[in-house]
């Protein structure tokens, strides 16, 4: 059986409890089968708690619904007419949607190079876990020089 990804057991993790130190979000994921060296889930640890952190932050704060104190009757509504509009429809695919259609197809290639979709999430996880494509490029290269095998 393969190792768990990376990045979806510490998610999990974090979800869990957010504020579990990266020392014991590591040995919970290793726990979980994670085989990935511990800089490599530290960073990892460190980026997802900064998203879900944001993400909790412009989420509304959850509380108790408002309840009603006095039986005073609703107001009544007086009902508003909007006038239709006319939203043009385009006669060729927007050029978003080529984007997106190219983007797809980038994708299924690098699935198809990767040798399937589990590959493919370990490539998009070591890109993540280097902080940019810049520095993941510069490693590939580094490897590559070491292993004596030319970069493509």
């Amino acid at each position: 059986m393969p190792a768990p990804v990376m990045s979806s057991v510490v998610r999990a993790i974090l979800s869990e409890n957010l504020e579990l130190s990266a020392d014991e979000v590591i040995r919970k994921a290793k726990s979980r089968g994670v085989t990935s060296p511990e800089p490599v889930i530290r960073t990892t640890v460190h980026n997802i708690k900064s998203e879900l952190k944001r993400r909790a932050a412009k989420a509304p704060a959850a509380g108790p619904a408002p309840t009603r104190t006095t039986e005073s009757p609703l107001p009544t509504l007086t009902p508003v007419v909007v006038a239709p509009v006319s939203v043009p429809t385009p006669s060729s695919p927007t050029p978003e949607l080529a984007a997106v259609l190219a983007n797809v197809a980038r994708v299924n290639t690098v699935i198809g190079g990767c040798g399937g979709a589990e590959p493919a999430r370990q490539v998009a996880e070591a890109v993540r876990a280097c902080g940019s494509v810049d520095a993941f490029l510069q490693h590939l290269e580094l490897i590559a020089g070491i292993r004596g095998g030319a970069s493509e």
